[in-house]
């Protein structure tokens, strides 16, 4: 009985199901924080960039208002209004294409609807849609 408990015990140790975790530094750093939401969008995640204290939030806008720039606007004063010197938000209405990491596959950016940059010390601050969301030139980008 103990010779077959020690044979499992070993399997299971030695299959790396168990202890398969990636080191730390390799796991983005996602912010707990309450669900934010409002009429047409929700808050998916939050990653910080690096160790830098400012994060990247990804957005999942309803697939049938992603056309409504206000939805976008509401998300924005709703993530962005206590962050006085630094924020981004990206948009994307289909929830398998929202990256689990700062940086997101071909696919990931096809899908990506809209993305916000405000950086105080930079001098920016820019909203842009994909060209299918808004058809102005100077406000998108093709994906």
């Amino acid at each position: 009985m103990n010779g077959r408990i020690i044979v499992v015990a070993a399997a299971f140790i030695f299959s790396g199901h168990v202890f398969a975790v990636p080191p730390p530094e390799a796991q983005p750093q996602a912010v707990s924080q309450p669900a934010l939401h409002g009429d047409g969008w929700q808050l998916v995640r939050s990653i910080e960039l690096g160790s830098s204290g400012n994060y990247i939030h990804f957005v999942l806008i309803d697939s049938k208002r992603d056309m409504d720039t206000a939805v976008y606007g509401a998300a924005l004063s709703k993530i962005c209004r206590s962050e006085t010197d630094f924020c981004r938000v990206r948009f994307w209405n289909e929830a398998r294409l929202i990256p689990h990491a700062v940086s997101f596959t071909p696919e990931q950016f096809k899908g990506l609807r809209a993305e916000y940059v405000f950086n105080r010390a930079g001098g920016v601050q820019e909203m842009r849609y994909a060209c299918t969301v808004v058809s102005d030139k100077n406000q998108c980008f093709s994906n």
